[in-house]
């Protein structure tokens, strides 16, 4: 039935503009200026409630009676959903131009609201075919290696270039995340996902100067960009630790390039994967976690080889749901989480993320041999990708091997030289365990934005300098897992201790140097 065929019929219609976006009623899509965009049901089902009140206040309470019916949630419900619209929309909570929030009563609709026809088609066309359907499974990524510029060399360095090219190509192949493409020319219509990695070389002094940079064909954006290098009596070892450091730069600013544009992602199994896994790392609270958790299902159900979609998943599952409600991970959470590895590991033993995912599972199941295996194999697979390495130093930590896990540490830091505060915290818990308490609290202090166990970690180290303002330090620590506990009652220290080893899964009296201060922080 067409939307005009609705309105004569008395029916809400099935199409409405709200501003700049085009919701579908039957089909829950929402359609922005650069094409669908990706929310949830719950903030699908808001947003056309608020706007079949053609602009009238909503109360929350009438909301939580559409929206929710009979299910019992707290009003962060809401303003989860809420915030997960104005995010999809562009929206400002402070200068709105969709939703106006009317403090302590409700919410409604501020841009124009009207009925419409379908998308492309006329206002008073009748629809010929069935609505459209999603995309597709769609496609990752694309990197075109350009053929490298060396106008400015001698013909005698060629054979020179062209191995350095052929390393960066099966360096960047082992990423299963992207599709190299080999060549030059466009490889996709709009390049929409797809970028360039073009180099350039240049004389410099007995060597070379090779300037590098990756950029976004869509409007030719530049997303990274180094130079190198390199004398002539290194060539040698130099285009391994070239194509490294190219390798293990350039994909993750392609990562986070894609990454920051998945709100705008269409409707294909992969664009929903990208707008899954950002949700899944950025939750606020345990609501937004299950909703990303549900997609990701939804993801593999549909399609069991989109191997992508399984390591995001198995995270939520194995931490809390991404540490959003502290103690909810538990025996049925972490089988699952196994399960799921498992399969994806199956979908394809390619991936290399499905390795090191699959190994924290075996650890947390205290299958040690297994979760070893894991991660060696991994760090075969694909040595250039820095957060894999320091994913498997991280294990090899957890597995009682320091030596190799700062060698890890290293190696990870030579690819992608900037230490943040994830390996302020890596480093700082592996000198810790290697009984330098003094290197362990000087990492510790130089973390930004404190990670639930990196917060431990400087009450720990600081009560056993100051046991006053360690016994502080300690007490907000406190307060902030009883705040997200994940049931009301909050725990006592002795559950607090337990949660702790069951989140740090050490092989045999490797965390014993951890758990040992912990413990007496504590007062157990």
């Amino acid at each position: 039935m067409s939307n005009q065929g609705d309105q004569q019929s008395g029916a809400k219609p099935a199409h409405l503009s709200v501003g700049d976006f085009h919701l579908d009623r039957h089909d829950e899509r929402l359609i922005g200026p650069h094409g669908p965009v990706r929310i949830g049901h719950k903030a699908f089902m808001v947003l056309l409630t608020l706007a079949d009140e053609g602009g009238r206040l909503m109360t929350k309470d009438a909301l939580f009676d559409t929206v929710w019916k009979d299910i019992s949630v707290s009003e962060s419900a809401l303003t989860t959903v809420i915030r997960e619209l104005r995010r999809a929309m562009g929206d400002d909570s402070k200068q709105p131009k969709y939703i106006e929030s009317v403090y302590g009563r409700g919410y409604r609709l501020i841009a124009p609201i009207e009925a419409v026809a379908p998308v492309g088609e006329a206002p008073s066309a009748t629809p010929t075919s069935a609505p459209k359907q999603s995309g597709g499974t769609g496609s990752p990524p694309r990197i075109l290696v350009a053929d490298f510029d060396v106008s400015a060399l001698e013909q005698g360095a060629s054979n020179f270039v062209i191995a350095i090219r052929e390393e960066i190509l099966l360096g960047l192949s082992r990423f299963r995340e992207i599709e190299v493409i080999d060549g030059d020319g466009d490889v996709r219509g709009d390049g929409s996902r797809d970028y360039r990695l073009d180099a350039r070389f240049l004389p410099q002094g007995k060597g070379f100067r090779l300037m590098t940079r990756l950029q976004r064909l869509g409007d030719g954006a530049i997303v990274w960009g180094e130079t190198h290098q390199l004398d002539s009596d290194q060539l040698g070892s130099g285009i391994e630790a070239i194509m490294r450091k190219i390798v293990g730069a350039a994909f993750p600013a392609l990562d986070q390039d894609i990454s920051i544009g998945a709100a705008a992602a269409g409707d294909t199994l992969f664009d929903r994967y990208m707008v899954a896994k950002r949700r899944s790392l950025n939750a606020q609270d345990r609501i937004e976690a299950q909703e990303a958790a549900r997609e990701l299902e939804a993801i593999v159900a549909a399609k069991p080889d989109f191997a992508l979609a399984y390591p995001p998943l198995v995270r939520l599952y194995n931490i809390d749901y991404g540490y959003t409600a502290f103690g909810s991970s538990g025996a049925v959470e972490r089988g699952r989480a196994l399960e799921l590895a498992k399969a994806g590991l199956a979908a394809d033993r390619s991936h290399v993320h499905a390795y090191t995912v699959l190994g924290f599972c075996h650890l947390y199941h205290e299958e040690f041999d297994q979760a070893r295996s894991c991660f060696l194999q991994a760090l075969e697979r694909n040595p250039y990708n820095p957060v894999r390495l320091n994913e498997v130093a991280t294990g090899m930590t957890y597995l009682g091997d320091f030596k190799q896990a700062r060698e890890l540490f290293e190696q990870a830091y030579g690819i992608q030289p900037q230490t943040d505060d994830a390996n302020h915290e890596d480093l700082g818990r592996l000198a810790w365990l290697e009984g330098d308490l003094e290197t362990a609290h000087a990492h510790f202090v130089q973390i930004t934005d404190a990670s639930i166990w990196s917060q431990l970690c400087v009450a720990v180290t600081t009560t056993h300098r100051s046991p006053k303002k360690g016994e502080k330090a300690m007490q907000r620590w406190k307060d902030r897992v009883h705040k997200n506990w994940h049931r009301p009652i909050p725990p006592d220290d002795k559950e607090v201790f337990e949660w702790v080893k069951f989140h740090n899964p050490f092989e045999d009296d490797a965390g014993d140097p951890i758990f040992e201060l912990v413990a007496d922080a504590l007062k157990l």
